[in-house]
């Protein structure tokens, strides 16, 4: 059997893996920026929890 060395059905040129490098970075930043303020929220509403469970 030939061996043959086809491109894969999703490899990417230069301009394609700078394009999904940009595309990443700025999705990353938008994902720590919720993460974060859903742990904000999180520590609220323990706050808020443990303030109504005293009389």
């Amino acid at each position: 059997m030939k061996e043959s060395k086809i491109m894969g059905k999703y490899q990417l040129d230069d301009k394609g893996k700078a394009q999904v490098r940009r595309f990443h970075e700025k999705n990353a930043r938008k994902q720590g920026a919720l993460k974060n303020s859903k742990t904000n929220l999180l520590e609220k509403m323990k706050k808020i929890q443990e303030s109504q469970k005293m009389p």
